[in-house]
């Protein structure tokens, strides 16, 4: 038999069904049991391995076959059969009563001594399909074939289902399990990865194999249909016609628990089920163990049993009555309270009929199962339940509570990171109430986020709040908003406007004493002016906030972390750096937050990237963007994060490639802030772009002065030099140069998108700009010893490089050679082309004008150092002794120098030494 149907998954029974095969054919026979349920491959498995040449016979279930039916149909296959064969076989159809017993073992007699002979010289290869449905006839010819077929070359091979446990053949088993010449073989269910085998040979690699698997129970029958059914569609009747002739047999009792069974899911309670029918526990247990045997069911653990196939329980539920359904889901939801976790409960009211009870009881146990999931920090599986408890409550007409269950899913949604859901909901919920503190409620959910298209919303919410509650609310709360108002007043770039309602919220919040409020205030005073409030201070309320974070409020730690990092790099105390790291990563792990753990990503990436581990911050990169994409996909700012950072490591290991694909069309749709004005340029002068770039720059320029441009966010100044400096903008260089004269040294501008150098780097570079060269000299060394004692080994190269190029400049290239090497190795080893391209260059600069012998001089100088006379170098290089002497005073005369000692020095300096592979001649 052929087939084009796969065959998966049954590479072991293959290999020892074609052992026993092959040993019967060399004189050991074997009879083979083939056990598994409907469907399991049986069947299959024996045309995979059998030949042509195999004869088959099949029980059938019919009370009208006759005895031996499977075997007649064998006998009669076989050209040896013979006259006696017949003759039993005749014999047997004739006699009824006493004599029937001894024509019948005449026939087994015969008929064994038959199939045994029949398989000499050649072998032979019976198979028997469903023996479960054998008469007693034929499995008493097959007990006989049994105690003969060792000593054969005769294999039997039979196929049953093992799930029944009940009639002639289970009677039979332990007897033909014993003979020697039986062999079993039991079919288990399909794997995941057989199932991913089966749907990439049918055209269905797209089919999700491990809901293919649950569906199907790994039974490969029911894998064809699912696969059909969930690819086309075209399958759902055949899993019908399965699921329906599955239950068939069983009794009208055990069809109507199968039923509640189905209601309950795949797995079943028997006690459940019991209460759900108003039956006694022992006669429901009973009759599921009747389905067990059936196959419909298989047991779990004790009490417990599940539907052996997924698509079994599907086809049972949708076979039920609407009214029915419903009506048993009221049922189980009543008999699950006090055993099932809310969700559940929540999900059977569900799917009860649509009475206002019905739904008021749906929305309530949704709201309990929000709580669990909230406790467990499931926080998207919180907002699913509070958004069915919001659909149960309108449905039912209820209205009150509607605004407070609408700022719970608000939060519930913000705390998954679905920012634009979550503000719809909140501002719903401002709507629905004419409650004040619900209003403020409701303003105060969404923040930390500076999505510019949630911008307008925030606003108009955090005023609509202010106007609610009025100048003489509680105070914390008004300074709260107040904070919110200045924090999104500040991300639309309006910094100078948004001090003034910072400040107030700060005032507001220390006389209120809430330290929740206080913090709140302080966050939006730092997201104005970051470096304003004295460094003990950002401290002291970066120790605060961790603490309060602990109370339940992690965002509020999370920015505490952050502080007390950036503060960290600011004074360069590089332990703390990390300890504030780990902080926030154990922060992460234990909330679960989106929020939290893209933070952590991004600050990791920075980390790395300025210690100079570019594949681990690459990395960290890569996964900040997914999380984004995936979890906080409604604030795109998220994602423009990692394309920034992409865009500052293209800068700071000088490659072009790191920018991806897609960053221009980023930046043209996205707002006119600041820090994505001043990218537009950087962007295109990174990427070679040089006209682009002067052109963006010179559309920027007017802005730079604003004092709200060029404070909006701590990377605009070191964002802002490469433009300086490409374009010879002295006039703003000079500008911010007196800008920056009057701030404390810092160590790094933080870690937000890309750790920043010192600005002992920005001061040096702009006073580099200016021609103000020594000054530059001394600021890079400062830079250098700042970045070497921080860890950040790639700002250490580009100030080296900056260095090497200002003392080149200034003609000291001895000390200019050191820096400029070293750069050069470092980047080499870090992986910064195009810093390893400009350090070599001007390395060759340097040198090339550190020494401007000819290529003859230096071969004299180092004959020089190597103690010849004239004489002698005149003799190794075959020149007149005079030729030489003319070249020894040229050489003293360009390096300044008084003796053949002194040039001796110099070039042992510069490693100069004679090619001995030279051979003077004789």
């Amino acid at each position: 038999m052929t087939r084009s149907e796969p065959f998966v998954g049954r590479a072991g029974a293959v290999a020892d069904l074609r052992a026993w095969l092959a040993a019967a054919d060399g004189g050991t026979g074997a009879l083979v049991l083939v056990g598994g349920p409907a469907g399991i491959g049986k069947t299959r498995l024996a045309e995979a391995v059998t030949g042509p040449a195999a004869v088959w016979g099949r029980c059938v279930d019919d009370p009208g076959a006759p005895p031996l039916w499977p075997w007649r149909r064998v006998l009669r296959a076989l050209p040896s059969a013979d006259a006696e064969v017949d003759r039993a076989l005749a014999d047997l159809d004739a006699r009824d009563g006493a004599d029937l017993v001894a024509a019948r073992f005449r026939f087994v007699a015969v008929a064994a001594d038959a199939l045994v002979a029949a398989a000499e010289p050649a072998g032979l290869v019976v198979v028997l399909e469903d023996v479960h449905w054998a008469d007693d006839a034929s499995l008493r010819l097959l007990r006989h074939l049994a105690g003969e077929i060792r000593r054969s070359r005769l294999a039997v091979v039979a196929t049953y289902r093992d799930t029944g446990a009940a009639g002639p053949l289970f009677d039979a088993l332990p007897e033909l399990l014993g003979r020697p010449g039986t062999e079993s073989l039991r079919l288990a269910p399909l794997t995941e990865p057989d199932v991913r085998a089966y749907l990439a040979e049918v055209g269905r690699a797209g089919v999700d194999a491990v809901d293919a698997l649950r569906r199907s129970g790994g039974n490969p029958l029911y894998l064809k249909a699912v696969a059909r059914s969930s690819a086309t569609g075209g399958g759902e009747a055949e899993l019908h016609h399965l699921v329906r002739t599955t239950v068939a047999g069983l009794d009208a009792g055990t069809r109507e628990l199968l039923a509640i069974a189905s209601v309950l899911g795949e797995e079943v309670d028997a006690h459940v089920v019991a209460e759900v029918a108003g039956r006694p526990d022992g006669e429901v247990v009973a009759a599921l163990d009747g389905a067990v045997r059936a196959g419909v069911l298989r047991p779990a653990v004790a009490g417990s049993r599940r539907f052996a196939h997924a698509v079994v329980r599907d086809g049972i539920y949708a076979d039920l009555d609407q009214g029915v359904r419903e009506e048993l889901h009221a049922r189980t939801a009543a008999a699950l309270a006090h055993r099932a976790e809310p969700g559940v409960v929540a999900g059977h009211w569900l799917r009860a009929a649509a009475t206002p009870d019905a739904l008021a009881r749906a929305a309530e146990w949704a709201e309990a199962a929000a709580r669990d999931a909230t406790r467990s920090l499931a926080f998207t599986e919180a907002a699913r339940f509070l958004g069915l408890a919001l659909d149960c409550r309108r449905r039912a007409g209820t209205r009150e509570g509607l605004a407070a269950l609408l700022v719970d899913l608000a939060t519930a949604e913000y705390r998954a990171g679905r920012f634009a859901r979550s503000l719809g909901h909140a501002r719903e919920a401002a709507a629905a109430t004419s409650d004040p503190a619900l209003v403020a409620a409701a303003a105060l959910v969404v923040r930390d986020t500076s999505a510019p298209d949630l911008l307008p919303q925030l606003a108009e919410l955090a005023a609509a709040a202010l106007t609610a509650i009025g100048p003489g609310a509680d105070p914390a709360v008004r300074a709260k908003l107040l904070a919110q108002s200045a924090a999104v007043t500040a991300d639309y770039g309006r910094a100078t406007e948004a001090v003034g309602t910072a400040d107030e919220a700060l005032a507001l919040a220390e006389r209120s004493g809430d330290q929740e409020a206080v913090l709140d205030a302080v966050r939006a005073r730092m997201k104005i002016r970051p470096f304003e409030l004295p460094l003990p201070e950002r401290l002291r309320l970066g120790t605060l906030a961790v603490e309060l974070g602990g109370t339940g409020r992690p965002l509020v730690a999370l920015w505490g972390h952050k502080w007390r990092l950036d503060a960290a790099f600011e004074v360069g105390t590089v332990p703390v750096v990390d300890a504030e790291l780990a902080a926030i990563s154990a922060l992460a792990t234990t909330t679960r937050l989106p929020l939290v753990r893209w933070h952590e990503l991004r600050l990791r990436a920075s980390v790395a990237a300025y210690r100079g581990a570019f594949a681990e911050a690459r990395e960290h990169n890569r996964l900040a963007r997914e999380l984004a994409e995936a979890e906080l996909a409604e604030d795109r700012s998220a994602v423009g994060m990692s394309f920034a950072f992409a865009q500052q490591l293209a800068e700071a290991v000088g490659d072009p490639a790191e920018l991806p694909d897609g960053y221009d069309e980023l930046l043209a749709i996205a707002p006119p802030l600041p820090i994505t004005v001043i990218s537009r340029p950087l962007c295109a002068l990174v990427t070679g772009r040089r006209d682009e770039a002067r052109a963006a720059y010179d559309a920027l320029r007017p802005r730079l002065r604003d004092p709200d441009f060029i404070g909006q966010a701590p990377g605009i100044a070191p964002n802002l030099l490469p433009l300086l400096e490409a374009f010879e903008d002295l006039e703003t260089a000079e500008w911010l140069a007196k800008r920056l004269a009057g701030t404390s040294p810092v160590g790094s501008g933080g870690a937000g998108t890309f750790c920043s150098d010192c600005s002992s780097s920005w001061a040096g570079r702009l006073a580099a700009l200016l021609g103000r060269h020594a000054e530059a000299v001394t600021l890079f060394e400062e830079a250098i010893a700042w970045d070497t004692r921080l860890g950040a080994r790639p700002y250490v190269v580009h100030n080296r490089v900056r260095l090497a190029a200002e003392l080149a400049g200034l003609g000291e290239q001895a000390r200019a050679e050191t820096p400029a090497r070293q750069a050069a190795d470092e980047a080499r080893r870090l992986g910064m082309p195009g810093w390893v391209r400009d350090a070599t260059a001007l390395l060759d600069r340097i040198r090339t004008d550190a020494d401007p012998l000819t290529g003859r001089e230096r071969e004299i100088v180092a004959l020089v150092a190597d103690a010849l006379s004239n004489r002698q170098i005149a003799h190794r290089l075959v020149l007149s002794e005079r030729t030489v002497e003319s070249h020894v005073r040229s050489v003293l005369a360009k390096l300044g120098l008084a003796n053949r000692t002194e040039v001796a020095a110099w070039a042992h300096r510069r490693g100069l030494k004679p090619d001995r592979t030279r051979t003077p001649p004789r």
